[in-house]
């Protein structure tokens, strides 16, 4: 066979191919109007158990996030529940981009196009000085040494976010805090001094030094980036375990993995203590860095948490589940560690799985019943 003709070949197997990937394409996301009411899929066809289905949807959100980031407007993609419990791809968008652009189900997973963003890491904003006699002490304000965790934290250079938790790598402990509260900029070095309260909370070096910058993993700002974690620790022995009066006490020392629905709370330095229900799991998310707006990370892998459960320095939050009766009486979840908070809208609250965070710094939560630790 000539060059010429292998040439022709190769451009019509090309062509076919194309054709081909344009025809599944359109089979399996035809835009049309939004469904109508009606009743949805039970949550386990076919024998298929709750967690079987959950890891179906995130195999179908994986195969699809590409062609739906490239729709304009698009700021993050998780799995949540329905209103039937079975999981649904929701799809986020900080535009008004017609519902009819979406498919209305993707691999058999119904899909929930829902406004939000855009995400950001915000600046701290101020709290309100009056407050209820249970809600405790403000923790914009410098505590006597040692300090509680959920309170105003952050690098000479920085304003403020919040110090989440103590965590140990068995012979020493850290305080636990995001990247960009510790690391303002991407600028900082190991060693460097750490301030309870943060800057903009009228923390200064020396008299406010509460650790030195241990360890961080640096958040690559781009939209081709796979972060999974917005973190950093600080060497110190002057933090409890413990949040301060009004917060919701001691974390437990071992973790659990979120599932959409789940109940959690989060004391930190803006809002204190706030609860709210997780809203999606291995959420991909657009996050702004920086106050131009232009610098933007891609996360994948996140939890979201509904709603209005953080503002600006609540960054480095710890959050935990909310496991309780109408009683009040404490579950066996309850204070297990769900995730590092670092970013939000407003509504939306987005934090990294714990387990990535200890896993990263090979450390473990300092929790209740580990004083001697």
């Amino acid at each position: 066979m000539t060059p010429r003709r292998n040439l022709i070949l190769a451009i019509a197997i090309a062509v076919a191919a194309v054709l081909a990937l344009h025809l599944h394409w359109i089979s399996t996301w035809a835009p049309g109007p939004p469904p109508r009411p009606g009743p949805r899929p039970p949550l386990t066809p076919g024998g298929a158990t709750p967690e079987q289905l959950l890891a179906a949807a995130m195999r179908v959100q994986t195969d699809f996030e590409p062609s739906l980031f490239a729709l304009p407007g698009v700021v993050g993609v998780g799995i949540g529940f329905g209103d039937a419990g079975a999981p649904t791809i929701k799809v986020f968008v900080d535009s008004s981009l017609p519902r009819a652009a979406f498919p209305q189900a993707l691999g058999n997973f119904p899909v929930s196009v829902q406004p939000a963003g855009p995400f950001r890491v915000l600046p701290p904003e101020p709290i309100a000085s009056e407050r209820g006699e249970d809600e405790g002490p403000v923790p914009t304000g410098r505590f006597e040494r040692p300090v509680p965790m959920g309170v105003s934290t952050g690098h000479t250079r920085s304003t403020a976010g919040t110090i989440g938790a103590v965590v140990t790598d068995g012979e020493r402990r850290y305080a636990l805090s995001n990247w960009h509260v510790f690391v303002p900029g991407g600028d900082a070095r190991v060693g460097d001094i750490l301030l309870q309260p943060g800057p903009v909370d009228g923390g200064a070096d020396p008299a406010d030094a509460i650790g030195t910058l241990t360890a961080f993993e640096p958040v690559v700002l781009s939209l081709f980036a796979t972060n999974r974690i917005d973190a950093a620790i600080a060497r110190t022995d002057e933090v409890l375990p413990e949040t301060p009066v009004g917060g919701y006490g001691s974390p437990r020392s071992a973790t659990m993995a979120a599932k959409p629905g789940l109940q959690v709370q989060k004391y930190g330095r803006t809002t204190r203590l706030t609860v709210g229900e997780v809203e999606a799991v291995n959420a991909s998310v657009n996050v702004t860095y920086g106050s131009a707006g232009s610098q933007v990370g891609r996360f994948t892998g996140q939890i979201m948490v509904c709603c209005n459960f953080s503002a600006g320095g609540d960054s480095g939050s710890l959050i935990v589940a909310r496991d309780r009766d109408r009683g009040g009486t404490a579950g066996p979840d309850d204070r297990k560690p769900v995730a590092l908070l670092f970013a939000g809208d407003g509504r939306l609250t987005i934090g990294n799985p714990i387990d990535l965070v200890l896993d990263r710094f090979d450390v473990t939560i300092v929790g209740e019943g580990d004083a001697g630790r």
